[in-house]
């Protein structure tokens, strides 16, 4: 019995389209599944609790995205304005004591490649010593936190300043710094987290986090209401002109507790005045002031859940873009360059009390409680070896060979540098 062709050709069709149909709903379930299911190690519901996670450093990378979403906008402006350019390893080189590091992250582990003799830097008062092992020891902490479920830290080479002018240190190249101007000169200067965040004596911070605690506790058994309303300012009015504007245009006046402080000098009226970091918090209102450059009082002011007031920044930090001037995300209140309006925006907040406490409030739920927690700083860190992996153009080498044949380390594990600084470690018996 023949089949007729036209019925064969049909029949043909339809066996295409069954197929069609087949593979077509089969693809379809596959990409509605939840997407690389096999690859999350953390239930699809978690999310980030202050009061849980602030200190812990293992969050994986997609824990990081989930808590802190907004964190990494520094990092990605770096790497856009390297416009597909890679970093050659010319780029990283540093000035001798011009307080900068070489460092290489090599298997996870951290070395000094070239010290660059930052103690003949301009901080040759000690605090050299603090900027070098704060720094170190939060780089440290974010390599020996990596989780094992994130892929291992890539091998990298970097230089950092540890200047408060980072453009100091060196005028071309590309470094991380603590800050830096938002100006073509300085688009070659990556944000890094600063040296107090892991501690810093001199404000009497002797961590990042039990500070955090302390201020917290406090803030806890404090309402609003039984703050002192008005506004609170101290610090050295020679580093800057508008510091003596700011004391200027406030002094005498019922709403302000804005003072000159000199510090270590007994014989100085205003010594008396000088506050501890937590005492600003018990006030309504914080006053923000750059000196040098950026101010590192920024941050502890952040901890408080104060209306902080401060004029508009010219430097930034890995984290100041979070700061929001206007709509439901307020944090802060930005006065006139000279603090001119000062008397105006007290006399108003202090008219509209519920609208400084929500500025408040924000403040203290963006960075306190998130953005600023320990558990932020370490997940930013990772991200930025992974950002300047991702534009580095050469392989770090940890090793070179002498033309004797003999392979000598080219760094000197954190460790070893820490204990011995200043003396060269490769120099001690």
């Amino acid at each position: 019995m023949m089949i007729h062709k036209g019925f064969r050709q049909s029949f043909s069709h339809l066996l295409f389209y069954i197929l069609t149909f087949f593979v077509a709903s089969q693809l379809w379930a596959l990409w509605t599944e939840p997407s690389h299911p096999y690859l999350s190690y953390i239930p699809s519901t978690w999310q980030f609790d202050p009061d849980a996670h602030a200190n812990v450093h293992t969050l994986s990378s997609e824990q990081c995205d989930i808590a802190f979403p907004k964190l990494y906008k520094r990092l990605e402006d770096s790497v856009k304005r390297r416009k597909g350019k890679k970093i050659s390893a010319n780029e990283i080189g540093i000035s001798q004591g011009r307080c900068m590091l070489r460092l290489m992250i090599y298997g996870g582990e951290l070395f000094v490649v070239d010290s660059g003799m930052p103690e003949s830097c301009y901080v040759t008062n000690g605090n050299e010593r603090e900027r070098i092992l704060g720094t170190l020891a939060q780089i440290d902490r974010a390599l020996s936190t990596n989780p094992s479920s994130d892929p291992s830290i890539p091998n990298i080479e970097i230089s950092l300043s540890l200047d408060d002018l980072p453009r100091r240190s060196k005028g071309n190249g590309v470094f991380f710094g603590y800050t830096r101007k938002d100006s073509p000169n300085y688009d070659d200067i990556w944000l890094m987290p600063n040296y107090a965040f892991w501690s810093w004596n001199y404000t009497h911070a002797p961590s990042w986090n039990s500070i955090r605690n302390e201020i917290s506790e406090a803030e806890n058994n404090l309402p609003w209401e039984k703050k002192d309303p008005r506004v609170v300012w101290r610090g050295k009015i020679k580093m800057a002109r508008l510091r003596s504007e700011l004391v200027r245009v406030s002094w005498g006046r019922d709403w302000s507790d804005i003072k000159p402080v000199v510090i270590n000098d007994v014989s100085d009226v205003h010594t008396k005045d000088v506050m501890n970091l937590r005492e600003f918090c018990g006030y309504k209102f914080t006053v923000q002031t750059e000196g040098t450059s950026y101010s590192g009082r920024l941050k502890y002011l952040q901890l408080c859940r104060s209306a902080l007031i401060t004029h508009p920044l010219e430097w930034q930090e890995f984290h100041t873009h979070l700061m929001r001037i206007a709509g439901p995300e307020i944090n802060f209140i930005e006065a006139s360059e000279n603090f001119g309006n000062l008397e105006s925006a007290m006399e108003y907040y202090r008219e509209h009390d519920a609208e400084a406490e929500e500025i408040a409030k924000n403040s203290y739920e963006t960075f306190a409680r998130r953005y600023l927690t320990p558990a932020a700083i370490t997940c930013y860190w990772r991200r930025l070896f992974w950002s300047w992996a991702s534009v580095q153009g050469f392989e770090p080498q940890l090793y070179y060979t002498e033309k004797s044949g003999k392979r000598v380390m080219r760094g000197t594990p954190w460790t070893a540098f820490a204990s011995n600084w200043p003396k060269d470690p490769s120099l001690i018996p």
